[in-house]
């Protein structure tokens, strides 16, 4: 009797360690995405600039708002006609507040929208568990020359219609492109001048359908 119950009680451990063990080996490996744009024709020097969840906006800015404007330093002094931004996941909130705010930066830019999904591989584990996901993204060109007017997405040069309509304009891209909690965290930000918008400023809208 005494020989079965201490074998019982040691067996306990081994038990419970088991998945520890197997949870630790279970990691990401690698992650590789799909990075066609769906806007095609865009010429060798567009500049393209990948927005990701952890990106800094003023970071992001810096570079495009030097590249459009001819500066040095980031820019290198090289100017560029068009910029592209492209986020996917959580990374569109920050993909559409970049746009907004390089618009009042730059004056006279036409933008293009399209909204696509994108193809995520993923590699877990040490056997090498190959995973494919779907996940909604968004590519918006700005362009110092003129673009076609009847393409889907197209919009022309912001006027001076001051914050009111940059919110509709966020509010309308953000109702295609994000969910609640993006269209929550877009109230935050701040089109002018990094501070809070004005409560007056109604930036709610339907979830989108993918």
């Amino acid at each position: 009797m005494e020989d079965s119950s201490a074998s019982s009680a040691s067996s306990v451990p081994l038990a419970s360690s088991s998945p520890q063990a197997g949870q630790s080996t279970f990691r990401r490996l690698s992650r590789s995405e799909d990075s066609a744009c769906p806007i095609p024709g865009l010429p060798a020097n567009t500049l393209h600039m990948r927005v990701k969840e952890g990106s800094k906006i003023r970071n992001l800015l810096r570079l495009a708002t030097a590249r459009m404007q001819g500066e040095g330093g980031d820019g290198g002094g090289t100017p560029v006609r068009q910029v592209v931004f492209t986020g996917s996941g959580r990374g569109i909130t920050k993909t559409v507040t970049c746009v907004e705010i390089l618009k009042r930066k730059v004056a006279g830019l036409h933008q293009l929208s399209k909204l696509y999904y994108k193809t995520v591989t993923e590699t877990w584990g040490s056997p090498g568990l190959t995973v494919d996901r779907t996940v909604p993204a968004i590519c918006i060109l700005l362009s110092k020359d003129p673009l076609d007017p009847q393409e889907p997405g197209y919009q022309p040069p912001r006027t001076d219609g001051g914050p009111a309509e940059d919110a509709e304009r966020c509010r309308d891209l953000l109702g295609m492109a994000g969910g609640r909690s993006s269209q929550h965290a877009a109230k935050r930000v701040c089109l002018s001048d990094w501070t809070a918008c004005p409560p007056s400023q109604n930036l709610s809208g339907p979830a989108p359908h993918f």
